[in-house]
């Protein structure tokens, strides 16, 4: 992350309690004051009263020579900073300090200074300075499954990772860079490597087995968010992959040919039960004579919980894939994928994910594929920060 941006989040995502301006001075404060305070309901009050002496009144900051520290502030009319997090993350780090999500300690923690609600009509409005609709808000940025895509335009890396349970041996790892552009677009490049088990019959009727490995079928990628509502709690993209015959079509690393799949993606939260994600489309072969053409859908419901809401995430979730080639005789593929999402550090930037995809339709002819992916989601800060302290 650039250092520009790792400082803003610093600061900024955790910016509601400095925002709210309860520097050292304020510890003195009076009866009568202490009273004028508790009587703060509304969150433009709270924050033109408590933070606009550093904050500005319009969100941007004021001066350095006009604070008392050399910190530059976060401009909270940025709305690719301010849509990032769900107001959720922010009041958490406004009521319990800069420490429960890996930020520096001198982001105290101001839950017995104010009130859940004070806090939460400040976070409300310091979250309505970015006056632009455009850019989806990060409460609407679903956790990722092991297949099946999700809608929120991202800046992230991830490493998946695949491995057949059985007979002939395969492992795929994946190296994945998405990047977000603006409110609604994202670029992704997903570069794999493949080592797998080849058996090849000989003249005498006897099988020889060997490996090969390389680099596979690299894809280039393009989402564009479409619709999106914080009322609703939708989010919808559409994407494109183009997939290249980057990989040795005589190892069966590569298919050989070019393939396109244009899909939709859908993300719905549903307060106090979870979340769904659904995903449809179709890979498009440009040699069909080699490669069918194929559709698939795949569905994902899940659920996110944490200790006091503010520790450690964990979210179990189970996907249904199913995919049919476009020829009349064949038959729908199904498979279930159970599996867990977890956060590793506290700023839950990092986060690892386990599953188990199961065939269905061919469950003695197909093997179980064991996946897994680590992602790191680096506009929120670089690999190694955020760790600090006990979840």
């Amino acid at each position: 992350m650039r250092n520009r941006n790792k400082t803003a989040m610093v600061i900024g995502i955790a910016v509601v309690a400095a925002a709210l301006g309860l520097v050292a001075p304020d510890l003195a404060r009076t009866a009568s004051q202490q009273t004028e305070w508790n009587a703060l309901k509304n969150g433009r009050d709270i924050y033109m009263t408590a933070c606009a002496a550093c904050h500005g009144g319009n969100g941007r900051g004021n001066s350095q020579s006009s604070v008392a520290f050399e910190t530059p502030l976060p401009d909270f009319s940025d709305c690719n900073f301010t849509s990032r997090e769900g107001a959720a993350d922010w009041f958490q780090i406004a009521r319990l300090g800069g420490p429960v999500r890996g930020f520096h300690q001198m982001m105290p923690a101001f839950g017995e200074a104010l009130t859940d609600a004070q806090l939460k009509a400040a976070v409300a409005h310091i979250k309505r300075f970015c006056a632009e609709d455009k850019w989806p808000d990060g409460i609407l940025n679903l956790p990722k499954a092991l297949v099946t895509g999700k809608a929120y335009p991202e800046d992230e890396y991830m490493f998946t990772y695949s491995m057949n349970g059985g007979s002939p041996w395969m492992f795929e790892g994946k190296f994945v860079f998405e990047k977000r552009i603006g409110a609604r677009h994202q670029v992704e490049v997903a570069i794999p490597v493949v080592v797998k088990e080849l058996e090849r019959q000989k003249a005498d009727g006897t099988t020889q087995t060997r490996f090969g490995e390389g680099v596979g079928d690299i894809a280039l990628g393009y989402k564009f968010n479409v619709f999106h509502s914080l009322k609703s709690l939708t989010i919808m993209s559409l994407s494109t992959e183009v997939i290249l015959p980057s990989g040795d079509e005589a190892d069966r690393i590569g298919k050989g040919f070019f393939r396109i799949e244009p899909f939709l993606t859908l993300g719905q939260l549903i307060p106090a039960l979870g979340f769904l994600q659904f995903q449809a489309g179709a890979e498009l072969s440009t040699k069909p004579n080699k490669g069918a053409h194929e559709l698939f859908w795949r569905g994902v419901f899940g659920h996110s919980f944490a200790k006091g809401g503010y520790g450690r995430t964990w979210s179990p979730m189970i996907e249904v894939l199913g995919a049919k080639e476009m020829e009349d005789d064949t038959k729908i593929e199904w498979q279930v994928l159970p599996e867990l999402q977890v956060t590793l550090n506290q700023r839950q930037h990092i986060r690892f994910c386990l599953g188990a995809r199961i065939p269905v339709t061919d469950f003695d002819r197909d093997n179980i594929q064991y996946m897994a992916y680590l992602l790191w989601d680096w506009f929120d800060g670089g690999f190694t920060d955020g760790w600090r302290g006990a979840l």
